[in-house]
């Protein structure tokens, strides 16, 4: 499951289908889209795959929950894909939405470039569809605030791949002359040296290189350095929330220092409204340290459809000391 939130206006189908892989992260293909509304405005979107075919509709995940939790009162449902399950997926998602007080407002089949309305039979939307634009200014107003859409998931994943192996075997080099040198500082001067890396290069928009992928990848491995991180996330203010910053980090470490640079990228990808691409930083996190408790947590989060907003207190408390007892 994937998902994303965004307040935007939208004023037309086209307008709504041309934003959809910004907000998503990748040109949806084979999913079911649900779009949360408020007040006609867009609250949030998630995405799931169809079914294998329209006899197995019990495989559709269900996402009523995500969106009464988003407070959403309307919705448009989508589906990408053949004809058959994309219409058998639509008509269960939105009997689902009505049950629960969600009103659907449209219900649109998207397939080889052309949208098809199943709800309006005017000549605005005819029989044999209607062609997708590349781009309408709705979409544009979105490719302007960060949003951009990836071919398809694998893209997304790549984003998280590997460094080179030269370049990973640099940092691991610089990891262990990091810590040596770091061995005979004590806690005052550790953490000064490590808030001041953090506070460098979230100033900045350049990328570090070994001495400091390794010294930054460390730092985060401090519970109280990686939640200060958290929190300057949170704060706003940042590009991007920097999430070059986190998967450039991520990508260079070995799997033993993993799990913070990944989780630390998730969150930034999480608040910054990507869901599709803190997932992947969760799922790496997690398959490097199984049991790191704080992308347990956030992934959990994520696949419930808590909004970005409701990651506010992410590194300022309960969660955080909960951790250090375990």
């Amino acid at each position: 499951m994937s998902t994303t939130q965004a307040r935007i206006s939208i004023k037309s189908p086209t307008d709504l289908l041309t934003t959809l892989p910004h907000l998503i992260g990748f040109r949806p293909e084979n999913s079911l889209v649900a779009v949360g509304l408020i007040d006609r405005e867009l609250q949030c979107t998630f995405r799931v795959d169809l079914p294998g075919s329209a006899d197995h509709m019990e495989h559709l995940v269900d996402l009523t929950a995500q969106l009464s939790r988003n407070d959403c009162d309307e919705c448009v449902v989508i589906a990408y894909g053949d004809k058959e399950v994309a219409e058998a997926s639509i008509a269960r998602a939105a009997l689902r939405f009505h049950h629960a007080g969600i009103e659907p407002l449209d219900k649109l089949r998207v397939t080889e470039g052309r949208w098809f309305s199943l709800t309006c039979d005017q000549p605005c939307c005819p029989s044999e569809g209607t062609p997708v634009p590349e781009s309408t200014p709705a979409s544009c107003e979105v490719a302007v605030a960060g949003c951009y859409a990836a071919a398809d998931r694998a893209a997304i994943a790549e984003q998280l791949a590997p460094a080179p192996p030269g370049r990973r075997a640099a940092v691991e080099r610089m990891v262990a002359q990091t810590l040596a040198a770091e061995a005979d500082l004590d806690w005052a001067a550790q953490r000064s040296r490590d808030l001041h890396a953090i506070d460098h290069w979230l100033s900045t928009r350049a990328l570090p290189g070994p001495e400091d992928i390794a010294s930054i990848g460390l730092a985060l491995g401090d519970l109280d350095i990686r939640d200060y991180a958290l929190r300057r996330i949170s704060a706003g203010g940042l590009d991007g929330n920097r999430i070059d910053l986190w998967l450039w980090v991520a990508r260079h470490m070995a799997d033993d220092l993993l799990a913070p640079a990944a989780t630390v990228a998730g969150f930034a990808a999480y608040r910054f409204g990507n869901g599709v691409l803190a997932l992947e930083a969760f799922e790496t996190a997690l398959k490097a340290s199984p049991h790191y408790r704080l992308a347990q947590m956030l992934m959990a989060a994520l696949q419930a459809g808590y909004p970005p907003s409701a990651l506010d207190k992410i590194g300022t408390g309960d969660i955080e000391a909960a951790e250090k007892e375990d």
